[in-house]
């Protein structure tokens, strides 16, 4: 999926070029519906998955490529087409099929060879450039190589497992599926491959790297490249007939999903990259984007169990941090994420993903599709009512696991009695921002509202240089009546923590009574744990 660093993405932004995966073009785009279908005998995920399907094939060019949206111009991504294709088997109409089937011949015809025909440098075979409507120009460029060869294999699946008809058909294009699996293989740095090393390291541990251009393994594109290995030696066994290969690509798997554990697991959380590191994470739940998402991609893709204990606390915690997604609330730019309602779907969080249809619906009803929907948008859509719709008898999501260690305050709201600054940059937890006092001044105070009553019973303070030496906790459940919960004299600042009773509060207070220097007091967080 693949992310640069804030740098690149800058860059890129800047020269009008924006990534297929994650970001989005600014066009809007209409609801195309269904005539043929009687809406009062639908039930809702019907009525969003007809909905969603019709604009899918409605950004069906001629050629077989389909569309990112319905701007004449549009990208034409192989990353966004193959998961819009999966969603319109969900729903295996003849004419579906066909749709698919059309694409997926336009996309083979697609494969790249050894050599970039605009910029003449080496290219990986069987990989995919993005093209352009009308004309279906390219620039020689794509997000990545592993991510879309892995998505085009586990259609190619899901195509196959359909009837013997597909898988026949599919058996004579043998050459071009071992091509793609080769150009996902390619990507994996093992033994057999040299990767780039400007941005990570090529140290033989089983992870893919995004393509040779950029060289960086992401936590999203593991993922999807761990159920695309999953999907070669499906097809190797049942398509090509290969038990040599099916055993080949079990071993890169295994390897893979090793990796992934080792690598990218950080204990509490996924590292949204691997950043030749295997200690404490990096990965930041205030970053929605890489950070944050991330998390949801292992369970989604099948790393990891979506109902195991470890699925449901990074999703619980990710919907602590996001907790309005549901509703339609857009976290990052202007991109709806409707991954997000698929991970949902995938853990069978049942009532946010109605919740998030309905808001969906809404929309279409009045003749419209959110801003910035584009054909994987309407493809995730799709994909969770399906999932939803047909989880027959599996366990309804149970927020049971809520980490001990969340920051309650982070994120929350703060206030203080004077400000250089906003006071949420010490609640945001990013330790390279901070809140001060507007003034070398002593007897201030800074407070935070963690929104409702909860039970606490530690504070933590990482002090700036300017630290209090003399201050007071207190707490309070209705902003007026305040007691005190510690008292300290003498601090010696730097990273201070404060254990007692649990208590209930919703408002904590930091009653700053005496400076250590003679500067306006500050401290980078501050932070309150259940």
């Amino acid at each position: 999926m693949k992310i640069f660093n804030l740098f690149v993405v800058l860059i890129s932004l800047a020269a009008g070029s924006v990534s297929c995966k994650k970001m989005a073009h600014p066009e809007k785009v209409p609801i195309v519906e269904d005539i043929d279908t009687d809406p009062v005998e639908m039930t809702m995920y019907d009525s969003i998955i007809v909905n969603q399907v019709r604009y899918i094939i409605s950004l069906q060019m001629q050629s077989g490529a389909i569309k990112d949206n319905e701007a004449s111009n549009s990208k034409i991504c192989g990353y966004f087409a193959n998961i819009a294709c999966r969603a319109l088997l969900k729903k295996p109409t003849e004419e579906n099929v066909s749709i698919v089937k059309k694409y997926m011949i336009w996309y083979m015809s697609k494969l790249n060879g050894s050599i970039n025909p605009i910029t003449g440098k080496a290219e990986v075979p069987g990989s995919v450039y993005d093209y352009y409507a009308p004309n279906e120009t390219t620039n020689g460029t794509y997000d990545s190589v592993d991510s879309y060869a892995a998505t085009f294999l586990s259609l190619a699946k899901e195509f196959a497992q359909l009837s013997v008809i597909n898988k026949d058909w599919l058996v004579a294009h043998s050459t071009q599926l071992n091509l793609i699996g080769s150009a996902m293989e390619k990507c994996i740095d093992n033994t057999e491959n040299s990767t780039p090393t400007a941005f990570t390291t090529d140290d033989n541990d089983g992870l893919s790297v995004d393509s040779y251009v950029h060289g960086a393994k992401y936590t999203m594109d593991n993922a999807e490249v761990n159920e695309g290995l999953k999907s070669m030696v499906w097809l190797q066994t049942n398509v090509m007939g290969s038990a040599t290969e099916s055993t080949h690509y079990q071993t890169l798997l295994s390897a893979n999903t090793s990796a992934i554990e080792s690598q990218l697991w950080r204990g509490d959380r996924y590292n949204w990259n691997d950043d030749g590191t295997n200690g404490t994470s990096n990965s930041n739940w205030t970053n929605f984007y890489a950070d944050a998402t991330c998390q949801l991609y292992p369970a989604l893709f099948g790393v990891i169990d979506p109902f195991s204990e470890r699925a449901n606390i990074l999703y619980s915690t990710f919907n602590i941090h996001y907790p309005n997604w549901s509703n339609g609330t857009v976290y990052s730019g202007a991109y709806p994420w409707a991954v997000i309602a698929y991970a949902a779907a995938t853990i069978n969080d049942k009532l946010r993903v109605d919740e998030y249809i309905k808001h969906i619906l809404t929309l279409n009803n009045a003749g419209k599709q959110k801003d910035y929907w584009y054909s994987t948008e309407a493809a995730f859509t799709i994909l969770a009512a399906d999932k939803i719709k047909n989880q027959g008898d599996a366990s309804i999501f149970i927020p049971t696991h809520i980490p001990e260690s969340l920051n309650l305050a982070l994120n929350k709201t703060a206030t203080a009695s004077t400000s250089f600054n906003d006071p949420n940059l010490s609640i945001d937890g990013n330790l390279a921002t901070r809140w001060s006092l507007a003034a070398a001044t002593e007897n201030e105070w800074y407070k935070v509202d963690l929104g409702s009553e909860k039970s606490i019973s530690k504070i933590d303070i990482k002090w700036e240089g300017a630290f209090a030496t003399d201050y007071t906790l207190q707490i309070s459940t209705d902003n007026v009546n305040f007691t005190d919960l510690k008292v300290i004299t003498g601090s010696l600042g730097g990273n201070v923590s404060h254990t007692f009773n649990s208590t209930n509060a919703r408002y904590i207070k930091i009653l700053l009574i005496k400076a250590a220097l003679p500067y306006p007091m500050s401290f980078w967080e501050f932070e309150v744990y259940k």
